[in-house]
């Protein structure tokens, strides 16, 4: 099943652009793709642009026979070769010297994927790019799984550049579950199309596969396949508005991996867009395994985004699912906080559902100043005001708390705050209509 582009409802947005630096990876030898599209993509958005590569300790065993590989002038002789070496092919890409300086280059001894990230980390890198390596199997094996092992440290998205791919993508394929990471990833990869570019979003699902007919489980893969329109339509008001860009949603039913690939070969791809972690334990290695999959059977380059930040993430989950519930208190603090920033002032109306009094109003037409969790006393404090006055009139203490939840409309307008304790529910609703909110690409 295929769906047509439709408008959105936020207001068009420029594609966003950062001077945050571009982070390129190289080995001892190749990795002139990945130089040559990073220079392309730092060039467009006026980025400075890094790069770095990583001399690996000799494996274990060598040391056996061979102490000296340990002394440090050794160490420091193979630093300064590999920073030659880095040089010489940015020399042969006619890179250096350039009139600002750039690119400059960083040699670190250490594991490659951990350094690789902590560099990333330290620069506050937007971007990593590496080389995904030819299409022969073996090799690509081997860069791929360089390029797998630092997306699943790094704090930046990473692009595994293909050996004959295009600096920027005309054609991309994002696979989403709709998940807040799987956002996160079709965010990632909106910067680097071109203008005019064709993104694909595709959804691959399975149905309940069962050895005798069920008829509940049958309504409940309909109802699903029903709900995929409106999760698109979630979805891309997620990513904003992009005039310059179509963007085309698929519906495939299937195992993601191979199906996202198809899409990709079908329609001649230069990119494939996933995400790297899911929330539990399964789910992570249920997405490791797809991105894996991705990375060592995608005949062109493929970009892999990490998981939002928790107060993001959130954020997320509201606008797909219209509700999120916390259940970890060292989140509580920060997302009341954020509730209290998106809605101060608003006129409240404040109930509780007590098990041994039942359900009572404790305020109506106070206004929302203040929600904070103390972590130490274990309590959540609400406070209210009356609208013609800013300081403190009623504060509502709720100890024992198992969980906080958001709801919001289709337009990302908080509508209610609920928290559940030992103690019972309490219920916050507003009685004043929501401001005009932030468009949901605004991170």
């Amino acid at each position: 099943m295929t769906h047509t582009p439709y408008p959105l409802l936020e207001r068009p947005r420029a594609r966003p652009r950062t001077r945050a630096p571009l982070l390129v990876a190289v080995g001892p030898a190749g990795g002139t793709e990945a130089i040559r599209a990073a220079h392309a993509l730092a060039a467009r958005d006026a980025s400075p642009l890094v790069v770095c590569s990583v001399v690996e300790p000799p494996p274990i065993y060598a040391f056996e026979s061979n102490r000296a590989l340990l002394l440090p002038w050794i160490v420091e002789q193979q630093i300064s070769e590999r920073r030659e070496a880095v040089f010489d092919r940015l020399r042969e890409l006619r890179l250096v010297p350039s009139p600002r300086g750039e690119p400059a280059v960083e040699v670190r001894y250490g594991s490659a994927a951990d350094t690789i990230a902590a560099i990333a980390r330290d620069l506050r890198a937007s971007l990593i790019v590496v080389g995904a390596g030819p299409r022969a199997p073996r090799q690509r094996l081997l860069a791929t799984g360089t390029a797998l092992a630092v997306s699943r440290h790094a704090p930046a998205p990473v692009l595994a550049v293909a050996h004959d791919a295009r600096p920027v993508a005309h054609v991309a394929v994002a696979a989403t579950d709709f998940s807040p990471e799987s956002i996160r990833a079709a965010r990632a990869a909106l910067p680097l199309l071109a203008d005019g570019a064709v993104l694909y979003l595709v959804h691959a699902w399975t149905r309940t596969d069962t050895v005798f007919e069920n008829a509940r489980l049958t309504t409940l893969d309909d109802e699903y396949a029903s709900s995929i329109p409106e999760a698109f339509y979630r979805f891309r008001t997620a990513l904003g508005a992009h005039p310059d860009i179509t963007i085309h949603t698929k519906v495939l039913e299937g195992p993601p991996a191979e199906l996202v690939l198809g899409v990709a070969r079908a329609q001649n791809a230069d990119l494939i867009v996933a995400g790297t972690h899911g929330r539990g334990a399964v789910e992570r290695w249920l997405i490791g395994s797809t991105s894996a999959a991705l990375l060592r059977g995608a005949g062109c380059s493929v970009l892999l985004a990490p998981p939002p930040p928790p107060t993001e993430r959130l954020r997320l989950v509201r606008h797909m699912r219209g509700s999120a519930a916390v259940h970890e208190p060292e989140q509580w603090d920060a997302e009341l906080r954020s509730f209290v920033r998106r809605n101060l002032d608003r006129r409240t109306r404040l109930e509780i559902d007590d098990p041994g009094l039942g359900a009572r109003v404790l305020e109506s037409g106070l206004s929302l100043v203040g929600a904070t969790y103390d972590a130490r006393a274990r309590k959540i404090e609400l406070m209210f005001a009356s609208p013609t006055r800013r300081e403190a009139h009623f504060t509502r203490t709720l100890g024992r708390v198992r969980s906080v939840a958001v709801t919001a409309g289709a337009r990302d307008d908080d509508r209610a705050l609920f928290i559940e304790s030992d103690g019972g529910g309490t219920f916050l609703t507003f009685l004043d209509p929501p401001r005009a909110p932030r468009s949901s690409a605004d991170a």
